[in-house]
């Protein structure tokens, strides 16, 4: 009771927010995060590199303290550009939104957790959209794509999934070929901003 005092103001500071999976009620598998990518930023690179900005010496040692570390920061920050790319910019969506987030649970068959970037409801409530957002200078592989459809069957809900794969580094061969079959929708960097 004497964290949850503390975990109020700072949800209406907007500086902590409270998540819950997608298409689950608030209970157990309720989460706290820090919404204010400032503080994000902060905590994650400003704590452990204090002397060395302190001492002006941040530049020399930037690229091993930082920027090696940047992309496990902008993770976050990346799937929330994916979610507002859908929500708000995406022309043509095989399903008119209604809602979006994450979604994670347990895979019951591997007895592992599983954590979806994007699922996204429709107006129909049998059709989701899943997705994965990766913030990483590697091209994405049809590995990619796999793993989604497995965390479409633990995801369980719903008979029809539309997958998107959004990734800064770009896609392998096989990933484009399956997209111009049609399994599976691919935004880049450069997308989220045309």
């Amino acid at each position: 009771t004497t964290v949850l005092k503390y975990l109020k103001t700072l949800m209406e500071l907007g500086i902590v927010k409270k998540e819950t999976p997608l298409t689950e009620k608030a209970g157990r598998k309720t989460i706290y995060l820090l919404a204010d990518n400032f503080f994000r930023f902060w905590y994650k690179f400003v704590p452990n590199n204090a002397n060395a900005i302190d001492s002006g010496r941040i530049a020399r040692i930037y690229s091993q303290t930082v920027k090696r570390y940047f992309s496990d920061y902008m993770g976050l920050v990346f799937e929330k550009m994916c979610q507002d790319y859908l929500l708000y910019y995406a022309k043509n969506l095989p399903i008119e939104l209604v809602d979006i987030g994450q979604w994670w649970g347990t895979d019951a068959q591997k007895k592992k957790q599983v954590q979806i970037d994007i699922v996204a409801t429709g107006i129909t409530p049998d059709a989701y959209i899943i997705g994965s957002c990766k913030y990483c200078n590697e091209k994405i592989g049809l590995d990619e794509l796999e793993l989604l459809r497995d965390y479409a069957r633990v995801f369980g809900k719903g008979t029809k999934y539309y997958f998107y794969i959004f990734s800064k580094g770009g896609f392998t061969e096989g990933l484009l070929q399956a997209a111009q079959r049609g399994e599976v929708t691919l935004v880049t960097l450069a997308d989220l901003y045309n």
